[in-house]
């Protein structure tokens, strides 16, 4: 027998001569190991699923599941934090009980919409980084440690008072002229010169005032100036300001001028409370002062970037729209309108369903109803029978309902309303619901309010189409529509939705139908223009045009969300 005959042999024999248990206890042991070595690879995943898989990337760039967490952590102290401050404020007099109140509401607000609150910071965030770098925009220690003090401390607050000064109007336009906005400011200044001089600017706030707060002296109230709207050039000089005193007039608007007041100052100072609380919290400090980093390399990009698009001259679009509030339910079904006149058991629709289906006062309303219906199907209109209707709101109007989407009405009705068929004019029913019963007459069907402004769009595209009439005639057509010119404008004045789509139009080009704060709107571009910025537009730039540019930025980013691609890359958003 050769030598690996004899190894075998000798093994297999080792084999038999074994106890048979000592092996299955190997087995066992042997299974036990393995399954603890599966367990402790999906517990692994797991962690690394709850730590370091990626909540939110855009364009590569990601913060991780944990980071995230900590971040809403981070984000629920500061409202928490807020809130404390808030209730300070009003023990110390600063704020009334209803300021108070108000102020925790949106706090409130905020918490209930913390999660997606986050989310938006955090793609800000990363694309923010990411712009600065492209722009070599970069913040130093100081700056981050400046911010860190605004943080941790409680805020400055003002004490204001104003005096509102009307602008008289030209009956005929309804505009000011030259000579009475000369005659406004001629008055303005004689109160500054007699604030300046020393007069109490309570008792001429109540003598020349023309607004609410003339009673109090002009009193508006203690406020930080994160609370005032600082887009409001009277607010934005009152907080200018480095000491108390009179602000010059400010037009507010071309038919009135204000002189604010600063009455006193509170200084920012360091608030106590501070550490403790976020120790009591468990803060991760470290990612708390980089996240006040990425907010003080967000307001420095902003600095840049706005200083940019204040650059003359810009090139400008001559814009026409048409808007329409975006239905309520599903815009993309049909519609149905009706008149229906109701007869409720006991004139009670409200009380119709809790009302045994024997008792006589239904059979009293079916009556009513086939009463009603005869007289219909004789000859006599729906409208002239409407005050009789149970149904108070439509029978007010002729019995007639608004359009309804496919789905608005209880089943019988619906049923009824829908089937096919019908012709205007058609007399239904009386048809039972838990309401009562109905007498309907059908009025006409239509495709639902997606697909008509669609329809419409496509109309005004076409070359022999006149944007404006047809504008007008569609007034007709679509309940709450408006129609409007909104002149040259600038890219970022405008909504970075409408912007994005009204710089891909040649001049004369109709827009597709875009869906903005609950309106579906079409625009026209008449002309395209390099122009100068208006004082209106370089006031909207310096407000919102940082907030605009990076919006064009936002909708052409790669956004994933825990790993899902939620948005794929667009195009470039320069214009």
């Amino acid at each position: 027998m050769n030598p690996i005959a004899k190894l075998r042999a000798s093994a297999v024999a080792r084999y038999h001569a074994t106890d048979k248990s000592v092996l299955t206890n190997f087995a066992f042991f042997g299974a036990i190991a393995l399954s603890t070595l599966l367990l402790a690879g999906v517990l692994a995943v797991g962690w690394w699923s709850d730590n370091y898989a990626s909540a939110v990337a855009v364009n590569g760039s990601s913060i991780s599941v944990g980071e995230a967490k900590a971040r809403g952590e981070i984000a629920n102290f500061r409202l928490n934090l807020e809130a404390a401050r808030i209730r300070a404020r009003v023990s110390a007099g600063t704020l009334t009980n209803d300021q108070g109140n108000a102020l925790l509401q949106q706090l409130d607000d905020a918490g209930t919409n913390l999660s997606s609150q986050l989310t938006s910071d955090m793609i800000d965030a990363l694309l923010v980084a990411q712009l600065a770098t492209e722009k070599n925009v970069t913040i130093d220690q100081a700056a981050v440690d400046a911010a860190w003090a605004d943080e941790t401390a409680t805020p400055e607050l003002r004490l204001l008072r104003r005096i509102s000064i009307k602008v008289a109007s030209d009956p005929k336009t309804g505009e000011p002229t030259e000579k009475m906005i000369a005659a406004a400011q001629q008055r303005a200044d004689a109160i500054i010169a007699e604030i300046k001089s020393g007069g109490d600017f309570g008792a001429i706030a109540k003598r020349e005032s023309s607004d609410s707060y003339a009673e109090e002296g002009g009193r508006i109230g203690w406020s930080t100036k994160a609370e005032d709207p600082l887009t409001d050039p009277a607010y934005a000089a009152a907080w200018a300001l480095t000491a108390a005193g009179p602000t010059e007039a400010i037009s507010q608007s071309a038919s009135q001028m204000a002189i604010f007041y600063v009455d006193q100052i509170r200084p920012a100072q360091a608030d106590p409370n501070f550490d403790l609380s976020a120790s009591d919290a468990k803060i991760n400090m470290d990612l708390y002062k980089k996240m006040v980093g990425e907010r003080a390399l967000s307001e420095a990009l902003s600095e840049v970037v706005t200083a940019e698009l204040l650059v003359d001259p810009v090139e400008q679009r001559d814009i026409s729209y048409i808007a329409v509030p975006v239905p309520q339910g599903n815009s993309e079904v049909e519609e149905v309108l009706v008149r229906h006149l109701l007869y409720s058991p006991n004139d009670d629709s409200a009380g119709a369903a809790g009302l045994d289906t024997t008792d006589p006062a239904w059979a009293a309303a079916e009556a009513e109803a086939k009463a009603a219906y005869e007289k219909i199907a004789a000859g006599i209109s729906m409208e002239s029978l409407a005050d009789q209707s149970d149904d108070t709101g439509s029978g007010a109007n002729g019995g007639l309902l608004g359009w309804a989407a496919k789905g608005s009405y209880v089943p019988a009705f619906e049923d009824a309303v829908w089937a096919d068929g019908l012709q205007v004019g058609d007399l239904l029913g009386p048809i039972k619901t838990e309401f009562g019963y109905h007498v309907m007459q059908f009025e006409g069907r239509r495709e639902g309010m997606t697909l008509r402004m669609e329809i419409l769009a496509q109309e005004l595209a076409g070359a022999s189409v006149d944007f404006d009439a047809r504008a007008a005639e569609a007034l007709k057509e679509f309940e709450g529509m408006t129609t409007d010119n909104l002149g040259f404008t600038s890219r970022y004045s405008l909504n970075a939705q409408i912007g994005s789509a009204a710089w891909l139009l040649a001049a004369g080009e109709v827009s597709s139908v875009q869906t903005l704060n609950s309106q579906m709107v079409i625009f026209k571009i008449n002309a395209i223009e390099e122009r100068a910025l208006t004082e209106e537009q370089q006031a909207t730039i310096k407000t919102s045009g940082f907030l605009v540019w990076l919006d064009t930025y936002r909708q052409t980013a790669e956004i994933a969300i825990d790993g899902s691609v939620v948005q794929e890359a667009g195009g470039s958003p320069a214009p």
